[in-house]
C-alpha cells in the first residue's frame, strides 16, 4: 500500500499537470508533450523496473520511483482527452476573456471539472502497482527485508498442503484490498465530482 499511494500521488501530479497543460495550450505544447508521452510509453515500467532491480538490487524506493515517475503515460492521456472538452465550455472562455492567467483558470476552473478523470486515475493506478509490488515479491525482486503480501505468499506455497493459510490469507488481503481501492474511488468521484447532479462549475 505504501508503494501504491506514493507511487500514484507523484505518477498522478505529474499527469494531471502534462494533461491540463497540453489539453489548455493545444497547438505546438499539446504536440510536444503528448510526443514524449509516446515516447515514454515505448518502454514499459515493468520492464524498465526488471533491469533495474536485476542491476541495481530491487527495493521499494526503486518501485515507487519507477512507477512514480514513468508510469504517468496513460493517466495524462486520459485526463489531457477529459479537459479539451472543457477547454471549449462558456466558463473557460469567459475566464479568458476576463484576463485570469493560465495557471489561475486551470487550477480554478479546468481542474476542477476534470476530478472526475483524475480520481479514476488513481483508481486504476494504485490497484496495479500494489499488484505490480506483490508480484516483484513473489519472484524475489522486492527488498527482502521489507515484509510483503506477495513474499508471504511465496513463502507458504510449499506448504499449501499442511498450511494452506500461510498463503491463502494474504492472498485473500491482497484481493480485498485492490477491490477496495475500486469501490472508494467510485465513492470519491461521485462525491468530488463537481459535475455530479448535472450540473457544472
Amino acid at each position: 500500500m505504501q508503494v501504491g499511494l506514493i507511487a500514484t500521488l507523484i505518477s498522478l501530479a505529474i499527469a494531471t499537470a502534462v494533461g491540463l497543460t497540453a489539453a489548455y495550450y493545444g497547438g505546438y505544447v499539446d504536440e510536444v508533450l503528448m510526443r514524449y508521452v509516446d515516447i515514454q510509453q515505448t518502454f514499459p515500467t515493468l520492464f524498465l523496473f526488471l533491469l533495474l532491480a536485476y542491476s541495481l538490487g530491487g527495493s521499494l524506493f526503486l518501485l515507487v520511483v519507477i512507477f512514480g515517475f514513468f508510469g504517468w503515460g496513460n493517466s495524462a492521456r486520459l485526463i489531457r482527452g477529459e479537459a479539451l472538452q472543457r477547454r471549449e465550455q462558456l466558463y473557460m472562455q469567459a475566464s479568458k476573456s476576463a484576463g485570469a492567467s493560465p495557471f489561475w483558470t486551470i487550477r480554478n476552473h479546468l481542474l476542477p471539472n476534470v476530478s472526475n478523470s483524475v480520481i479514476t486515475a488513481a483508481t486504476l493506478s494504485i490497484p496495479v502497482i500494489i499488484i505490480a509490488e506483490a508480484t516483484f515479491s513473489f519472484i524475489g525482486l522486492a527488498d527482502p527485508t521489507i515484509p510483503s503480501w506477495g513474499r508471504i505468499i511465496s513463502d507458504g506455497q510449499g506448504q499449501l498442503r499442511n498450511a494452506w493459510w500461510i498463503s491463502t490469507i494474504p492472498g485473500l488481503f491482497l484481493f480485498c484490498t485492490v477491490l477496495a481501492f475500486n469501490f472508494v474511488g467510485d465513492a470519491l468521484r461521485d462525491a468530488l465530482d463537481p459535475r455530479h447532479g448535472g450540473e457544472e462549475s
